[in-house]
Parts: structure tokens; sequence; C-alpha cells
């Protein structure tokens, strides 16, 4: 049976605006299919601490900047250990800065983790195709950098640590960097959206209000153990970022998403160990024009970014986690800024 001629030129006018929507770039750029981290090295060689500075050193004769290496805290029933080695490398950050200034921040560390299950010790990195998508809101041209920066970390790993190679991709997995809302409420949107001011003050540069912001971030939190544990000055874009985590808030994340999607973990004693490089967060304190802003990403949001796939009743069951966390951290941030406004 032949088409109607009207239908016929509705389909081909259907199908002309979906090319040009294609061929604009569209909302969905096709960059590929990322989970949140990707396991470089299998059935590692040597214990975690030797692993863990093994990696620091190597990056640090290869360009990079080693910024820390922190024990995360375990469920309190987990037997396994995990650290974290935190990186940054400067053409990275030039490059991210060059795509968007505004977000970059919030890309700019690699964090590795280095964690011991059932099967043995595992290497993993947090992607950077996946996070930087995200950050930078589908900038589709920003692709092939991302593209070698997570081969340029595999290699560096992978030069390293001896073991079973390993490309086995885990945590939330996403065609796109846009995260919506889960159920239509909880925390999703536009990054920008999601970057939100925690303080600002005049008559300061970037480095002095870090200062007094890592001064009250020195001790741990009461409740979550908050506390900083790097520092990366880049001055060339008037920002300080600090890395913050927190023993009990590290904890519970683990517990929360335990083996999340990853079928391959669903039987571990406490499978959420290999989300470990989910932490530091950022805090950022940047310039903008004649003030001096401290922000982060909204605490709910940046929980999705790395444990989305604990499914929406985790998120849910847990709503109240967020916001106890971001209202310690306030504490710490205004009893860190008073000291300038006295």
């Amino acid at each position: 049976m032949s088409m109607p001629r009207t239908l016929l030129l509705l389909l081909s006018a259907v199908l002309l605006l979906f090319t040009a929507s294609i061929a604009a770039g569209g909302d969905e750029p096709s960059t590929g299919t990322f989970g949140v981290y990707e396991a470089v090295i299998d059935a590692a060689q040597g214990d975690l601490d030797s692993i863990a500075q093994a990696i620091s050193a190597s990056a640090s004769e290869n360009g990079w900047t080693s910024l820390a290496i922190f024990d995360v805290t375990p469920p309190s029933d987990c037997s396994f250990a995990a650290k974290v080695v935190v990186l940054y490398e400067k053409a990275w950050a030039d490059a991210l800065y060059g795509a968007d200034a505004g977000t970059a921040a919030y890309a700019v560390v690699d964090r590795v983790a280095v964690y011991r299950d059932e099967r043995g010790t595992h290497v993993a990195i947090v992607d950077p195709r996946s996070i930087s998508r995200t950050v930078l809101m589908d900038d589709a041209s920003f692709a092939p950098t991302a593209q070698d920066h997570r081969d340029a970390l595999r290699a560096l790993i992978a030069a390293t640590v001896q073991g079973e190679p390993s490309e086995h991709v885990y945590g939330q997995l996403r065609t796109k960097g846009y995260i919506g809302k889960t159920m239509g409420v909880v925390a999703g949107g536009k990054f920008a959206d999601l970057v939100k001011e925690k303080a600002k003050l005049k008559g300061h540069d970037p480095a002095a209000v870090a200062d007094a912001v890592a001064a009250a971030l020195a001790a741990p939190s009461k409740k979550w153990g908050l506390h900083s544990i790097y520092r990366l000055d880049l001055p060339e874009f008037d920002t300080v970022i600090l890395g913050v985590s927190g023993g009990t808030m590290e904890a519970k994340s683990f517990e929360i998403v335990g083996a999340g999607a990853d079928e391959a973990r669903a039987d571990d004693t406490c499978p959420g160990l290999a989300d470990a490089g989910a932490y530091p967060f950022e805090l950022v304190i940047h310039r903008d024009g004649d003030t001096v802003k401290v922000s982060m990403v909204e605490a709910m949001f940046r929980m999705k970014m790395y444990f989305d796939d604990a499914g929406k009743w985790a998120f849910m069951n847990n709503m109240k986690m967020p916001g106890s966390i971001d209202k310690e951290l306030n504490k710490q941030i205004k009893s860190g800024l008073k000291s300038l406004k006295d």
C-alpha cells in the first residue's frame, strides 16, 4: 500500500529536522558510553602503599604533580582497604579552562584508586571522559582531548604497576554528560547551575581566602570528619582548589552504593570500596571581578555524579545526608573566614 503524499511530506520534514539537529551537534553528542570509573590493573603486584607511592613517583617523573595519597575509610564491617592518589596535569587544566573557565576546576584533578577485595588488588581511575563531559556540559568538541588524557593516565599506570590489564567500566553508565533529576525532583540539571556559592568577600585574594578556609579544615569536623586533603594553587586562573573528604562520609557512601550496577562485585564483602576515587570533592576559591568566592558543586548532585548507580531508592532513603554534609562544611568555611572579616 502506498503512503499518502501528505504523510510522506511530513515524515520527510521530520527526518530533515532530525538530520540537521545531528549535524548541529544536538543535545546528545555522540562521544561514547562511559562509566564513572574504569579499571586499569587487576591482580596488581605489591601492597597498597607501595603501589600508590609508585604511581605518585611515576606521575612526578612524567610531568604531572602528585597532590596527595590518602587512605579512604571503608565501612565499619569491611576488612579491606583503599588508597587514592590525586594527580594534576597542567596541560589538562589548561585545556579545560580554555573550554569553560567557569566550571573547569571541577574536572582538573585526576583520582586513582588502589583497593583490595576478595580477588586481590586493583587500580582504577575516575574516567576523565565522563566527568569532563558533565562539567563542560556536553561540549562534543572536547571529546578528543578527554580521550587523549584518559589514554595518557592509563598508560602512566600501566607502565608503573604490574598485574593484569583491565578496561572494566563501572559506576553509572552514561551516553551524555547531562544528569537529570531523579524521580523528577532530586538534584539534576545543567552543571553550571549546580555550582553553588558558599561564601564571598572583597578585599582579599584567592590565596589568602584559601589559607583561612584551609586552616578551618585542618581538623576533621564532628559528624562527617570533613578535612582538607590537598591544596592546588592555580594563580594563572585566580583559583585555589581545596580537596576535602571525611572518613565517616566515605564509609557511609561506600556502604550505600555497594556494588551499584556492577554485577561482578555483587557478592563482595564491601564492594563500594571500588568507588574510592569519588573523593576528595572540590572546594573552589576563585576571583570573580573584585570578589573572591568560595564554591562547590551541590552536595546531592555530586553524589549523583559519582554514585548514581546506587539507584533511586538509595538516594531517596538517604536524602538528609548531602544536606547534613553541606551544613557542616558551611560551618567550617564560616569559621575560617571569620579571621579575615574581623
